[in-house]
């Protein structure tokens, strides 16, 4: 389990990369990266490691 949550952690830093590289590109970019699709995989990934830890996910209710 220690290896999955090195690799979602991975995951995680690359995802932030990608979203600081968006934001890079103005203002309204920098609003919106987060809310798109990487966001979106961030939150997911940050879900993940909540569960690896034993914690159920409250993110929206999605989890329900």
């Amino acid at each position: 389990m220690r290896n999955k949550k090195k690799l979602i952690s991975k995951a995680i830093k690359n995802v932030d990369e990608e979203i600081a590289g968006l934001a890079s590109h103005g203002h309204t970019a920098a609003g919106l990266s987060s809310e798109g699709y990487a966001g979106g995989y961030r939150d997911a990934l940050y879900d993940m490691i909540n569960l690896l830890n034993g914690v159920f996910p409250q993110r929206r209710y999605w989890w329900d």
